[in-house]
């Protein structure tokens, strides 16, 4: 074990970039960053500063992005399409629906049969030259 450590802190003094005191200033600003997060943790924040466009989230201490990144505004909704993210008009929606736009049951399909010939389904007007 003694030989690993040893090994370690001439690695470490091997790595010397600048002045001696970098690793020791690295280390310290290490252990004042793990500390600083902890602390903001334990106050209920994140364990870093979020981001403009991010929020966070108090039950993981995560930092999690906004809806359009916070960039929508109060008559806007984010809306996520296949051209990308982007604001719509129009507020946002909350998710109620009436009772008369409750969507239909499904209905039970029956198997088609089968055919003994193997002919080309028909070819519909609209899609004629």
């Amino acid at each position: 074990m003694k030989r690993i450590l040893l090994a370690a802190l001439l690695a470490l003094g091997a790595c010397q970039t600048g002045s001696a005191n970098t690793a020791s200033g690295a280390a310290i600003m290490t252990a004042l960053a793990l500390g600083s997060s902890a602390v903001s943790r334990s106050q209920g924040g994140c364990y870093a500063v979020c981001q403009q466009g991010e929020t966070c989230n108090e039950k993981t201490g995560w930092c999690e992005p906004l809806p359009c990144r916070g960039q929508c505004r109060a008559d806007e909704s984010c809306e996520e399409g296949f051209f990308g993210i982007k604001c719509v008009p129009g507020g946002a929606i909350t998710g109620v629906t009436s009772p008369a736009a409750a969507p239909a049951p499904a209905k039970s399909v029956p198997a088609p049969e089968a055919s003994p010939k193997k002919d080309k389904p028909p070819v519909p007007d609209a899609a004629k030259p």
